[in-house]
């Protein structure tokens, strides 16, 4: 394996192991603010116990999800650093601001929400929920803003360096809500939702079945699972606007999802295939007609391009930019030679260096494709898995409108075992979504092969990937073991943090040391 292919496996395997824990952290987060906000109306104590068992869940998961996370932002420099070099001046700020912003916010509200528990009134404890919340949330948007920027790159100029070719920042706002942000935030926040919601019904089903904090779980089953319908239907609402999105903004990455190596006028929706990558072809088993040329452009009748045409495209797209090259550099040379003013070197020095970068990123072959069958194969079984989720959350209300739900034990076994999958769809669709943006890695702008750190060692990479390989691993085994540790303890009658807290003492006469309501620290 050469160090191109090392460097993906590494940052590849990093960014799976800490994908596994950011969708819980948005999901748990929404939720339990969402149970607080409920129980400062009502006063049910059960989704006051049932919200402290959820954050200490979601506390673990936090602490593991930070140390998985850490290591991916030191690769951008030790493994990518021409990708560094080139966009770090637009890239490092939404990096910083997520930490600065989000981390924080989300670090302090989770300990007073622990720890603050009896010290501080039941709304600032709720404030405290949605703060946590709030960050959560943050994270993912100012994480989506810089992957966003990737995908599709907006409010920017390439400019000539004494350290090189850099892409540097010209509006902020056009960086940041650039024309896919929303789209990609929405659905992948969305995606973390239904993760959180799956894993509170399964443990909500287990105690049931268990007979465990029975009380509490039918609860916490009833209310997880109106929440979980909720976000599963809209996932679809989410899923077909970023599906159409991507089919305009990144015509090559929908192509492969589709799986279509030609051209087709009023498309077929493939549902099943086999890619044949030598031979620039797809066997199709099942296919609903026309129905992708209406998802894709609202029209049963448009053109839906393929992989050959779109990268014969891209290839006369370079040829075109190439051609710029001589243009602007006598054009500048003449600028130069008149003293023209600086603002208008300045630009066509700019348009000089995109021309030479769009020159070198659009001359793709077959062979710089990635894995079309990859693509293809954990895109549909996200959306399959999607459209399970809302027939197991549908059939779930039915059960509980006719009084059957907590009676079914298959139903709730099912609502058990179901646990990982909406897991497993968010780490196909970050597949997908990363692997079918190859071979760019700022889309039109860079090529992947061309941003690895040239002066690492293949070996070095090598001897890193099973390194961090063996320590996630162990992390992940010592993640599962706390969680379900927890769990199998379950919500504790008094479901808060000790520490910090003074208990009542033993009375002395008419004396008590220390009063019961005393807790303050």
């Amino acid at each position: 394996m050469d160090l191109l292919t090392l460097s993906r496996l590494q940052f590849g395997m990093t960014a799976f192991y800490h994908f596994l824990f950011v969708p819980l952290t948005l999901g748990l987060a929404f939720m339990i603010a969402i149970l607080k906000t409920i129980y400062l109306k009502n006063k049910d104590e059960r989704l006051d116990k049932l919200a402290m068992f959820l954050m200490k869940l979601f506390a673990i998961n936090f602490a593991v999800g930070v140390a998985t996370g850490l290591t991916m932002e030191f690769e951008f420099g030790t493994n990518w650093f021409e990708y560094s070099k080139f966009v770090g001046d637009i890239f490092g700020a939404p990096l910083a601001i997520e930490g600065l912003m989000a981390f924080f916010l989300e670090s302090t509200f989770i300990g007073l929400f622990l720890f603050g528990k009896d010290r501080v009134s039941d709304k600032m404890h709720t404030f405290a929920a949605w703060m946590v919340a709030l960050g959560s949330t943050l994270s993912a948007l100012w994480i989506l803003i810089a992957n966003s920027w990737m995908q599709t790159p907006a409010g920017y100029k390439i400019v000539e360096t004494e350290q090189g070719v850099k892409a540097v920042l010209t509006d902020f706002f056009e960086a940041v809500i650039n024309h896919t942000t929303i789209f990609r935030f929405l659905h992948c926040v969305n995606a973390g939702y239904i993760v959180g919601g799956f894993f509170v019904m399964g443990i909500m089903a287990y105690y049931i079945l268990r007979n465990k904090h029975t009380d509490i779980a039918k609860v916490g089953l009833k209310f997880a699972l109106v929440f979980t319908a909720l976000v599963s239907l809209l996932q679809i609402i989410f899923g077909d606007i970023h599906g159409y999105q991507v089919t305009h903004g990144q015509p090559l990455k929908m192509a492969m999802m589709e799986g279509k190596w030609e051209s087709e006028k009023g498309a077929s929706l493939d549902l099943f295939g086999v890619i044949n990558q030598e031979k620039h072809e797809t066997k199709i088993i099942l296919k609903v007609p026309y129905l992708l040329s209406i998802l894709s452009y609202h029209d049963p009748n448009a053109e839906f391009k393929g992989i050959k045409d779109l990268v014969k495209e891209y290839q006369q797209i370079a040829k075109e930019a190439e051609a710029k090259i001589p243009v602007l550099q006598q054009k500048l040379q003449q600028l130069e030679n008149s003293n023209a003013n600086k603002e208008e070197i300045e630009k066509v020095k700019s348009e000089l260096a995109m021309a030479k970068a769009n020159a070198k990123a659009y001359n793709i072959t077959f062979e710089d494709l990635p894995s079309v069958a990859l693509v293809f194969t954990t895109f549909h079984l996200m959306v399959y898995l999607g459209f399970y989720f809302v027939f197991i959350t549908l059939f779930g209300l039915w059960l509980l409108k006719r009084g059957k739900l907590f009676e079914s034990k298959a139903y709730l076994w099912l609502l058990v075992l179901s646990i990982p999958l909406p897991w497993v769809a968010t780490e196909f669709g970050w597949i997908a979504t990363e692997v079918g943006r190859q071979p760019w890695i700022v889309q039109g702008v860079m090529l992947t092969k061309d941003a690895v750190s040239f002066h690492v060692g293949a070996t070095n990479v090598l001897f890193s990937f099973i390194f961090f390989l063996t320590i996630y691993t162990l992390i992940f085994i010592v993640f599962l073991y706390a969680m379900i540790k927890a769990i199998k303890k379950g919500i504790s009658p008094d479901d808060q943090m000790k520490i910090g807290r003074v208990e009542p003492s033993t009375p002395v006469g008419n004396i008590t040391a220390f009063s019961k309501t005393d807790n303050r620290i």
